[in-house]
């Protein structure tokens, strides 16, 4: 009989991870003195385990679910799912949080990481609010796609409102040339939220990668989703903050970014919007505007080798586009502008608001993508 092979050592890591109130802070602590493996041996043998700030009730609750775990199959597990892990100081692990001061024990991939994690290609994180107005969702849209064309890859936390709208405007670009999206979540990777983004989640794993700090299984808690936005801000040559209010949570991941010296860009927005008042605030604070794609490209000081543009811009529903720009018009004020019958631009307004470019309010149609 053959005998059972040992798991590798990342196997223990994310087997320490999976332990119940056992994040990435504490299980630095936990492996300060030893490997992972012996961590692990020490909490099943009821050796000694000291963490600071925990209680021995819970390291009690760590030695009874340690010891009816597999690491095998638990490994095994994970595997299955086609999920990649990068321990700190692994082969795989991204340069760009190796020196990190809060660097990821483990990260969760899903997708291609390739030269996305190497640091060989620029990458801007987008942030913002999830309750985002019109304007900052079309902005954060079209800032990440022409990012994207210009070869720079967009980092979001996949989150609704702005992270959305930065993702959707990413995978608008047709691929060939284009760089790939970076999606961090604050869940494990085979636990989508919110569930309204779950197409979003596997198209940025097909052309990009997913990354998590939180093993496979384990559901949204809400310290994950600032420890989430460190690693967006220690994987992005700049970050963009498109719409925050006052007290949003973009504003910890412009925290984080300022702790690690990642210049940080705002989108300007209404005074009259709550939605702009924390982006207004940082600009207050002296934070660089960002008026353009242009702006972004000289805040992380790269010059596009390339563009991709896959629009013909001489097509009836970009003429239409260009013609409405973001003011809303009426179907006559269009035609008058346009050599296009009526019915035309009848057609195409309503293919346009079908693929959620535009919209009609009454006789008015307005532009939002």
């Amino acid at each position: 009989m053959s005998a059972v092979s040992e798991p590798p050592a990342d196997a223990w890591v994310v087997a320490l991870l999976a332990l119940p109130g056992l994040g990435p802070n504490r299980l630095s602590q936990l492996t300060n003195a030893c490997d992972a493996r012996a961590a692990w041996k020490a909490l099943c043998d009821g050796g000694a385990v000291s963490v600071a700030g925990v209680r021995s009730s819970t390291v009690e609750k760590w030695r009874v679910c340690a010891r009816v775990m597999s690491v095998a199959d638990h490994w095994d597990a994970i595997q299955s799912l086609g999920i990649a892990v990068a321990t700190h100081h692994g082969p795989n692990y991204p340069e760009r949080l190796s020196n990190d001061p809060e660097p990821p024990q483990a990260l969760f991939c899903l997708g291609q990481p390739g030269s996305l994690l190497s640091g060989s290609i620029p990458t801007v994180g987008i942030v913002g609010t999830r309750e985002c107005t019109s304007y900052g969702r079309r902005c954060a849209f079209e800032l990440a796609a022409a990012l994207t064309s210009a070869g720079v890859s967009v980092i979001s936390g996949l989150a609704l409102g702005i992270d959305a709208a930065a993702h959707q405007g990413a995978l608008s670009v047709p691929e060939a040339g284009a760089a790939p999206p970076i999606g961090v979540v604050g869940s494990g990777l085979d636990v989508i939220y919110p569930k309204q983004n779950a197409g979003l989640w596997a198209n940025v794993a097909k052309r990009g990668v997913l990354l998590s700090e939180t093993p496979p299984g384990v559901g949204p808690e809400r310290w994950r989703f600032p420890a989430r936005n460190r690693i967006i801000a220690g994987l992005s040559d700049a970050v963009l903050v498109v719409e925050s209010h006052a007290q949003g949570g973009s504003l910890l991941t412009v925290d984080e970014a300022q702790l690690r010296d990642v210049p940080v860009g705002v989108v300007p927005g209404p005074i009259t919007s709550n939605a702009a008042v924390g982006t207004n605030r940082l600009l207050a604070d002296g934070a660089t505007p960002i008026l353009g794609v242009e702006d972004v490209l000289a805040l992380i000081g790269y010059t596009p080798l390339h563009v991709v543009d896959g629009s013909d811009p001489t097509s009836a529903p970009c003429v239409l586009l260009d013609v409405l720009g973001w003011t809303p018009q009426s179907l006559d004020q269009i035609c008058s502008r346009v050599d296009l019958s009526t019915a035309e631009v009848a057609a195409e307004i309503q293919r346009l608001i079908s693929e959620g470019l535009c919209v009609q309010n009454g006789v008015w149609i307005e532009r939002v993508r």
